[in-house]
């Protein structure tokens, strides 16, 4: 019986990309530009290197599976209300920025094609799978981000500077940009929470806000442990997984921090196919940690929990005030299609109004119809994830140890991302669409494999 995080077999590939230069291209670019997020970071490049390889990607994409036409419905959905509000009155930044959310959801699209297309796909001629490509290149970037962290820290602690930011290479040199251009234009390290006063510095790492690096961190470190989980390097996979919270702390993101911890639940699928490896090797390990820093570490998460409550004084409040006031606007103006476009109210802090939430963001700039189709997304990826977990909990013994953890690991990640949702716009960062895009794709087609054997 052939595994399922394989592609031997006489499995029917639905999704199965054809294997030319072309499709090698695809999965280097892909590859190198998820290696590449300090670089484009760094020189504002972001943007249009995503937009870049999204493109090229669009020219091998094949038949869409559910998640990608609903994700095309909405962005149909969304244009129509924006065309609507355009034609009522015209606002040319909040316009811009609605038609740059559209676009990053068939940046999505492109991207869980993309995934769906990686799974299936052979042995190059190296003899090496190319999803094993990609979650190396996840590895690099996540060790990347942990050398970041501890680098801009430790120089912010020695410094004790309370805001540390610069402008992109090349981006930034291009002047004052409007909209998204001019956030992806000013890089912000670390900054006092302005919601609480400047009290507490919060790391924005390498995103385009700090709730994006967390997810980012959550993301590149599943894909990083199942890269070496497939080499059976399980010790290292365990020291991976001990690093991540840590990492979240710093960004004050309270929900992603929350929704990983939750995720560990997950590896009782594992537990219950006999793969007891990782609970043997990690008993040993944080019985010495507690032994050793036991005091210091409960002192230490303490800190650092009470750091990130306080860090967020206040955001919640403000959060809530603008759903509410997309509701109501919404309610009185168009409650079928929406608004078009999120306002914006300087009241608010310039927060436009219905953003920190996909499913506020979807019913305020598309009505019903959109919060509909969002939810129709939302609903399939999250039904296929828990469907995916039972099956794998139910045969366990037709499943290699390898396999089983890939498809853990990939839920943990989507269970995150979901959670995400619900407090951050889907349709803004653009190496989040890429690395939630690729991962989505990759579980889609896992699952549909799995129902076959």
């Amino acid at each position: 019986m052939a595994a399922i995080g394989d592609t031997r077999g006489n499995v029917r590939r639905s999704a199965g990309p054809i294997v030319t230069d072309a499709w090698a291209l695809q999965c280097f670019l892909i590859a190198a530009t998820i290696v590449m997020l300090p670089v484009n970071w760094a020189l504002g490049t972001d943007l249009p290197w995503v937009y870049l390889v999204g493109l090229v990607l669009a020219f091998g994409m094949v038949r869409f599976a559910l998640p990608e036409w609903q994700l095309l419905s909405l962005a149909a959905a969304l244009a129509f209300s924006l065309f609507l509000a355009m034609m009522t009155h015209f606002q040319g930044e909040r316009a811009f920025g609605a038609a740059y959310n559209i676009s990053v959801l068939l940046l999505l699209l492109v991207f869980i094609n993309f995934g769906r297309q990686l799974d299936h796909a052979p042995r190059n001629h190296r003899g090496v799978w190319p999803k094993d490509t990609i979650y190396g290149a996840a590895l690099i970037a996540y060790i990347s981000y942990v050398v970041f962290m501890v680098v801009t820290m430790g120089y912010s602690a020695v410094s004790g500077q309370s805001r540390i930011y610069f402008y992109s290479l090349i981006l930034g040199n291009l002047g004052q940009l409007p909209g998204i251009l001019g956030t992806y234009a000013l890089n912000i390290v670390v900054e006092s929470d302005w919601i609480n006063g400047g009290v507490v510095s919060r790391n924005h790492g390498m995103g385009v806000y700090a709730t994006e690096s967390a997810i980012q961190v959550v993301m590149l470190g599943a894909m990083g442990a199942i890269y070496l989980i497939r080499r059976r390097m399980f010790m290292w996979a365990i020291l991976l997984e001990l690093s991540i919270l840590p990492m979240l702390l710093p960004f004050g993101s309270r929900t992603t921090s929350l929704a990983y911890v939750a995720s560990l639940a997950f590896l009782a699928v594992v537990w219950r196919g006999g793969v007891m490896l990782g609970a043997i090797l990690l008993g040993p390990l944080v019985l010495a940690v507690v032994a050793l820093f036991g005091s210091d570490l409960v002192d230490l998460f303490q800190a650092s929990a009470q750091s990130v409550a306080e860090s967020r004084a206040g955001s919640t409040a403000t959060r809530l005030e603008t759903y509410a006031l997309a509701i109501r606007m919404v309610l009185d103006q168009n409650l079928i299609f929406g608004l078009g476009i999120k306002p914006v109210d300087v009241s608010l802090a310039e927060i436009p109004i219905g953003s920190h939430s996909s499913m506020v963001s979807t019913f305020t700039r598309g009505g019903l119809i959109g919060l509909g189709l969002f939810l129709a997304f939302y609903l399939t990826v999250a039904v296929r994830m828990i469907v995916v977990q039972v099956a794998a909990f139910t045969r366990s013994a037709r499943l290699t140890n390898e396999s089983r953890l890939e498809l853990v690991f990939l839920a943990r990640a989507i269970f995150v991302i979901l959670i995400w949702y619900l407090t951050e716009d889907l349709d803004v960062p653009l190496y989040h669409t890429l690395l939630s895009g690729v991962i989505i794709g990759i579980f889609w087609n896992m699952g549909e494999r799995l129902r076959r054997i």
